[in-house]
């Protein structure tokens, strides 16, 4: 074992640029910048996120059982950031950014290039994140176009 810092390994790792929407009991909408997505599985189609255990998108997450994942292209650092913002969460945080909902009612943005939609399986918390498996319900290409980008793309890192 080495005295490295292990967060400058971790910092080389490619990550997706992903807003997370979700829906509270109460209707409201709510996005977040996330980068731990990935389909897990085919048959059934599985996607799975990790988010903050004590972040306003778990909560939703958690007493709703749906998310939305919108996949970002290049150019939306403003967009990333405004979302990543620990200051506001809810209807506050979608002011000004347009969106459509379809199935489960999270938000899909008019900014991703994709997006889907996903019913809640199963979670874990193995850290200070929670990882819900989803199961995708619905999907589709923009209404943005281009391709979808990194984190380091548009210049963010989520070491740890």
């Amino acid at each position: 074992m080495t005295d490295s810092d292990p967060s400058a390994g971790i910092s080389k790792a490619v990550y997706g640029l992903l807003a997370v929407g979700s829906l509270a009991e109460d209707g409201s909408k709510d996005v977040m910048t996330a980068n731990w997505g990935s389909q897990i599985s085919f048959e059934p189609r599985l996607y799975a996120i990790a988010v903050q255990s004590d972040s306003h998108t778990a909560a939703n997450i958690k007493s709703t059982g749906v998310f939305s994942i919108n996949f970002m292209p290049g150019g939306t650092h403003d967009l990333a950031l405004k979302f990543a913002a620990h200051s506001t969460s809810g209807e506050g945080r979608l002011e000004g950014v347009e969106f459509a909902t379809h199935e489960t009612g999270a938000p899909i943005l008019k900014a991703a290039v994709g997006w889907i939609e996903c019913r809640v399986l199963d979670s874990n918390q193995p850290g200070d994140h929670t990882v819900f498996f989803g199961e995708v319900i619905d999907g589709g290409e923009g209404p943005a176009e281009g391709d979808p980008t990194t984190l380091a793309a548009i210049d963010l890192s989520y070491a740890g």
